[in-house]
């Protein structure tokens, strides 16, 4: 199933925050060389070898059995397949590699959800990234880390954005300050023929997709999401419960 997002022509640099100059030029690198993510580092910590093989992404629910993640998620465990921390299988539902989104779905029910903003990135004030804190999923905590947009990778409508080294989750959702979607994490940035300097500063750098298009997806596919899927109210809905965890069975 094929749906093609609007790319977004416009430059979010400098966006009234501080950087030093190094990121700058590392930015300006970036977008010179337009390169895609780098294969799917690991949900938490690029160097968390003793889980790679294990962890897959991120998703978050629009509904109670469906979620959203990242397309780059999907080949990170091969022909194994993937499963929710807690063993459930998890199936594909539908997927659009050229937006760089997937739909999975499993039996498990979920009390939480998120909304999707009809809004680009750039019309956003406060932004942060949904993702998990701690290493592992047993004792893991979601938690809300703001992100600053530093520019955009024009061939690919991209945006490069500095998230914390712990938050550069795969299929992480960024959100408004209202908590709603308009942006996931679709993996991390690579630069060929990096400084030492330079690599350092690309742990902290992700690429981050824009959603503005995600509800127009669902509906292709027949994907609930504009009503509450229990009967929590808005008030009394965590995002941070609506994340989950993606597995390699």
């Amino acid at each position: 199933m094929k749906l093609l997002f609007p790319t977004v022509l416009f430059l979010l640099c400098p966006l009234g925050f501080a950087w030093a100059s190094g990121t700058d030029d590392l930015v300006r690198a970036l977008q010179a060389q337009t390169q895609q993510p780098d294969s799917p580092d690991t949900m938490v910590e690029a160097d968390d070898a003793k889980s790679q093989t294990r962890r897959a992404g991120v998703g978050f629910y629009v509904n109670e059995t469906d979620f959203v993640t990242a397309q780059n998620t999907l080949g990170h465990c091969g022909d194994a397949g993937l499963r929710l921390p807690d063993g459930t299988p998890v199936d594909v539902v539908a997927q659009d590699a050229d937006a760089g989104l997937a739909v999975l779905t499993s039996t498990r029910h979920s009390a939480h959800w998120l909304t999707i903003s009809d809004d680009s990135i750039s019309d956003t004030g406060k932004i942060t990234v949904l993702g998990v804190t701690k290493d592992g999923w047993k004792d893991a905590e979601a938690k809300g880390s703001e992100v600053r947009l530093l520019g955009q990778i024009e061939a690919t409508g991209q945006m490069i954005a500095q998230i914390p080294a712990k938050k550069r989750n795969i299929g992480a959702p960024v959100l408004d300050a209202q908590d709603h979607v308009i942006g996931l994490v679709a993996g991390p940035l690579t630069l060929q023929g990096a400084t030492e300097a330079q690599a350092k500063g690309l742990r902290k750098l992700a690429a981050v997709v824009g959603t503005a298009g995600l509800p127009a997806f669902l509906d292709s596919a027949d994907i609930s999401f504009r009503e509450p899927a229990s009967g929590l109210d808005a008030t009394e809905n965590d995002p941070a419960q609506a994340l989950t965890g993606v597995m390699c069975r």
